[in-house]
């Protein structure tokens, strides 16, 4: 669907960042709710109280507006990791031993199992798996704009500690990209979506992330 995009008025310009953040979400609660094709552009100028015409101005067709949107989700994702690796795990050399180690682990995975394994996220990957049939390039861009993103940041921090002693990471390991910081993900949250709805959900998602962590650290603890 595409339309020919009208002049913006004075009070109302296509860069008014509050509309175009208001049309963002807007769609992500369209999409996830009614899925792409279903999802109409009425309905999202209707979510973000704007004109459709707004909607056209900022973004052009839905298509576009799909792609802005999970382009969004991403950015706002990574940033939140990211923030999490600085503000969660200290520098390497800070950590004295196995138990400052485990613990630092522990509060960096679970809060990156959180973001990434749970909640929208989740959702908003499902569909553009679903979507990817008929948008070959959507598995690519997700993958490019959030764990491509992601994922080499916190192999560089791994592989720190493996440098510092504190992990005995082969070098056949290290030398493969972004391997550790996979293991480590995976390992903790493979199961973690699978609990999403149980009553002592925190609970579970706890001793999980504890039985991933220790996997991990099994594997790699200095002998």
């Amino acid at each position: 669907m595409t339309a020919t995009a009208t002049t913006a008025t004075a009070d109302e310009p296509q860069g008014n960042p509050r509309k175009r953040r208001a049309i963002l979400d807007a769609a992500g609660t369209v999409f996830l709710r009614e899925g792409f094709t279903r999802a109409s552009i009425d309905a999202i100028a209707a979510e973000a109280k704007v004109s459709k015409q707004t909607v056209y101005n900022h973004f052009g067709d839905k298509e576009r507006l799909f792609m802005a949107m999970t382009d969004d989700v991403q950015d706002r994702t990574v940033a939140h990791v990211v923030e999490l690796m600085d503000r969660d795990f200290p520098d390497a050399s800070k950590l004295t031993g196995p138990e400052d180690l485990r613990a630092a682990l522990l509060q960096l995975t679970g809060a990156w199992v959180r973001v990434v394994y749970t909640g929208p996220l989740v959702d908003l990957r499902k569909l553009v798996d679903a979507e990817s049939e008929h948008h070959p390039d959507l598995q690519q861009r997700w993958f490019t704009n959030g764990p491509g993103r992601t994922m080499p940041r916190l192999n560089k921090l791994l592989s720190a500690l493996a440098r510092a002693g504190l992990l005995d990471v082969p070098a056949e390991v290290l030398a493969v990209p972004e391997l550790l910081a996979h293991q480590l993900t995976t390992t903790a949250g493979s199961d973690v979506r699978r609990i999403a709805h149980e009553a002592d959900f925190d609970a579970e998602f706890d001793r999980r992330i504890a039985q991933g962590v220790d996997f991990f650290l099994r594997a790699y603890a200095p002998r």
